[in-house]
């Protein structure tokens, strides 16, 4: 019985060893009003845990497709209250710009991004929230597929 249990639990260890291969990436997918987040399965963003402040935080992005990936400067946050995702009212007095730039995120290489929000929300309070940054699958000149990448942090 020691035997089968010992076996057991090595085959759980190593299932869960190959979970955290670089060609497998687990991210929850959501389904808000205006994204469809995490359903495309050749990009991968995660934060950098160590980086996370009320102001801002920093992103690191995986590009896994065989074209080119890309994203820009445009995030949005959501906070988690009463059970749901809420979007964040920005504090900016009318329109907000965004630079329109496009950062190359090379195939199996991490692209780090650093994301500072405090001219855009302000401080955060504590609780949870959601960061989302469109990703761009991106094959010739006109011929993109736009997608969403998401992820939850805390500020404690």
């Amino acid at each position: 019985m020691k035997r089968i249990l010992l076996l057991f639990v090595m085959l759980v260890l190593f299932a869960l060893s190959a979970c955290n291969s670089q060609n497998t990436r687990t991210m929850i997918n959501y389904e808000l009003d205006e994204y469809v987040v995490n359903n495309y399965l050749d990009a991968s963003m995660v934060i950098v845990e160590e980086s996370i402040t009320n102001k801002g935080l920093t992103l690191e992005l995986r590009y896994y497709g065989k074209d080119e990936g890309l994203t820009g400067s445009w995030y949005t946050l959501f906070v988690y209250e009463d059970s749901e995702w809420n979007e964040l009212a920005n504090i900016v007095d009318g329109d907000v710009a965004w630079t329109m730039i496009a950062y190359s995120v090379e195939k199996n290489r991490a692209k780090e991004i650093s994301t500072d929000w405090e001219w855009l929300y302000g401080e955060l309070s504590i609780g949870k929230y959601l960061i989302i940054k469109q990703f761009t699958n991106h094959r010739d000149a006109g011929d993109n597929d736009n997608y969403y990448l998401g992820c939850e942090f805390t500020i404690e």
